[in-house]
């Protein structure tokens, strides 16, 4: 599996998930103290609709990351062939 690591703005993050996140991949959000590992149903216009895999939080969410960008630390998106993970830097 091809891995890569980027450092980039909370706007490429959410333009990154828009693009690229397709339903069946799996991501691992760090927004604020809350990390959200999941399985996406849906992305659309960058609200991503996930099924939740916690230990603790199980279920379905919808998260628009627009609206969260001021929190997000981590995106980690892992699909067939690749994981790629986005650290936030300040803008």
């Amino acid at each position: 599996m091809k891995e890569e690591s980027k450092c980039v703005t909370c706007d490429e993050i959410c333009e990154y998930v828009e693009k690229e996140v397709k339903p069946g991949d799996t991501v691992r959000l760090s927004l604020g103290r809350c990390y959200i590992p999941g399985k996406v149903i849906t992305n659309s216009d960058g609200i991503i609709q996930l099924q939740v895999e916690g230990e603790t939080i199980r279920g379905l969410t919808s998260i628009d990351l627009e609206k969260s960008k001021d929190f997000i630390i981590e995106v980690e998106h892992e699909c067939k062939d690749k994981r790629c993970t986005l650290e936030a830097k300040e803008d």
